[in-house]
């Protein structure tokens, strides 16, 4: 079953208040007419941003279904559609790849989405893209992600990693208690290790001139020991778009 299907009636419950990374986001905003998100998910990004031009685009039609429930009343425009290949008919300031949402994808397909990005900004304009810094995972070790209390039920996560020939792939849990009765739902994700280097060479690759690297979302300088990767890349316009 997609991860996806799995998750999405339980995304917001775990993800939904998360706000940490706005801040880099609203810096990078505050000067822009318009702002798209790739991979919006339910509209967690957008909802703690609140610009005044918003855009959304995801490939899973329940994800944007919540989305559309989260931001009711907020001036945004949500799409279904394929962040390789999709095209809008406009050009944005800013593009939003947010909490960790590139490491879903290969190489290849990493590049089509910041090629994709870069098509969509005007000269001048951002692409701020937000990675986990790579860590040592233990393969076959249950992980405990988090858990939510909600009414007399209890939300539980657990991960478990397996290593691939060039991916980690994820197993997820989910456990539902009420009571003396659970349920468990189990999903499968595709993780792909992006290092610092690997993503400046692939931004740099489809066209942005790196302008910052935070390793964290106070915006401070990143390091080796850093948790996360934050790159902003510009649009110069020297670069020959495909």
């Amino acid at each position: 079953m997609d991860f996806y299907d799995v998750e999405a009636d339980l995304y917001d419950l775990f993800y939904f208040d998360f706000d940490d990374d706005i801040g880099v986001y609203k810096k990078y905003a505050e000067q822009c007419e318009n702002v798209l998100e790739f991979m919006c998910g339910t509209g967690r990004i957008l909802h703690h941003l609140n610009h005044t031009n918003m855009w959304g685009v995801d490939s899973h039609e329940e994800m944007l279904r919540r989305a559309r429930e989260n931001l009711k009343g907020m001036n945004v425009h949500l799409i279904k559609g394929d962040v390789r290949e999709i095209k809008l008919n406009q050009l944005f300031c800013l593009v939003i790849i947010g909490l960790n949402s590139l490491t879903m994808f290969s190489r290849e397909d990493r590049i089509k989405i910041l090629k994709n990005a870069y098509g969509h900004l005007r000269s001048g304009g951002r692409v701020v893209v937000d990675v986990f810094n790579p860590f040592e995972m233990v393969e076959g070790i249950v992980h405990h992600g988090d858990t939510v209390f909600q009414g007399n039920k209890v939300y539980s996560r657990f991960f478990v990693p397996r290593r691939e020939e060039d991916h980690w792939s994820i197993l997820y849990f989910y456990d539902i208690v009420e009571g003396k009765n659970m349920e468990r739902r189990v999903a499968e994700l595709k993780i792909y290790e992006i290092t610092k280097d690997m993503l400046v060479e692939e931004m740099e690759e489809a066209g942005f001139t790196v302008e910052e690297i935070y390793g964290d979302y106070d915006m401070n300088p990143f390091t080796e020991e850093s948790e996360k990767i934050i790159v902003v890349g510009v649009k110069d316009g020297s670069h020959k778009e495909e």
